[in-house]
């Protein structure tokens, strides 16, 4: 079996010397990504993310976490409890991928950082890449990512014309108004490709990424000044291309990639979806899970998530975690 790595990114927003740092330069941004205190909110959904990995992914060889001088407090427990081996779990901080490049750090971009990923040393050439509010819902294989060394996607095609034109009046707007335009998810992904020369792109949305280290680093090493425009920024902007796209795109131009259409997702983002989430969390049809914001959810809701997530995962989560919650 070919083992690969798993790559995850994480912040504990509610760490108050990492909330000083920000402050320190978010005085002269005014967009909402900036502000908003839900995105960078650390409500224990890093060992949900990686329990899943332990109790679903087989193949998985070392999972690398990516943080800027921050520790999951009751990481160890992974090992104390027998659950993996100490040295499966990395954490790997900023200072590493961004060694050359100290002049970006702090940042607080998630498009930063994901630029600078297959930098991590000893990172499988293929590997996975997801958020911490991400999880693995069913029992993974690795042809669901790699087939035969090609890449695998799941999406679809869209035009790039019509966000290429929407874009164009936003960046117009910023500098005739100088007013701060929102970062999109789908304008970062077609930026991903038309960076390449593309006039459409492949459409992903929020479940675990399959990356690749050699045709990142071949394109940033071949493109110095991209790397810069993409790292320089402390928040998202709407100038920066999304890196998961990118790598897509390159191996789409390289005849690397297999194209699958879109797959569902146990995606929670409000409160309205409680219900539909909590049946998807027993489908073995549906693979991935994302749960964002859970900060703002009625408690009711938060604790009866957190409970269906503890009962599904519990044989591969830290003790400390459950009874963190059954404490509260």
């Amino acid at each position: 079996m070919q083992h690969i790595d798993i790559v995850i990114a994480w912040v504990d927003g509610n760490d108050p010397e990492w909330k000083r740092r920000r402050s320190e330069y978010i005085s002269d941004v005014e967009t909402r990504d900036a502000l908003d205190e839900t995105r960078f909110a650390s409500n224990d959904e890093i060992y949900f993310c990686i329990a899943s990995i332990l109790k679903y992914v087989p193949f998985c060889r070392n999972i690398f976490l990516v943080t800027d001088r921050q520790v999951p407090e009751f990481i160890q427990e992974f090992h104390n409890q027998g659950l993996c081996p100490i040295d499966k779990i990395r954490i790997v901080d900023h200072s590493e991928i961004f060694s050359g490049y100290e002049d970006y750090c702090p940042t607080f971009n998630s498009l930063s950082i994901e630029s600078l990923l297959w930098r991590i040393n000893g990172l499988s050439n293929n590997f996975i890449y997801l958020n911490d509010d991400f999880f693995f819902n069913a029992p993974a294989k690795i042809e669901d990512f790699f087939v035969e060394e090609k890449m695998v996607a799941y999406g679809h095609w869209e035009r790039s014309t019509p966000l290429k034109s929407k874009l164009l009046i936003r960046r117009f707007a910023e500098k005739i108004f100088n007013l701060k335009q929102e970062p999109k998810h789908t304008v970062s992904q077609m930026l991903g490709a038309d960076i390449l020369g593309l006039n459409k792109f492949f459409k992903v949305h929020h479940y675990p990424h399959a990356m690749n280290v050699e045709v990142l680093e071949n394109f940033f090493k071949t493109h110095p000044s991209e790397l810069v425009k993409q790292i320089r920024h402390r928040f998202r902007s709407i100038q920066q291309i999304n890196p998961v796209s990118l790598s897509i795109h390159l191996k789409i131009k390289k005849g690397e990639a297999v194209l699958r259409s879109d797959i569902p997702v146990a995606y929670l983002k409000n409160a309205q979806g409680v219900d539909g989430f909590l049946s998807a969390l027993d489908s073995k049809d549906i693979k991935y899970g994302c749960v964002q914001s859970l900060d703002q959810f009625p408690k009711i809701q938060a604790v009866s998530i957190y409970f269906s997530m503890r009962n599904k995962f519990l044989d591969f989560l830290p003790k400390s975690i459950i009874k963190k919650h059954r404490e509260n």
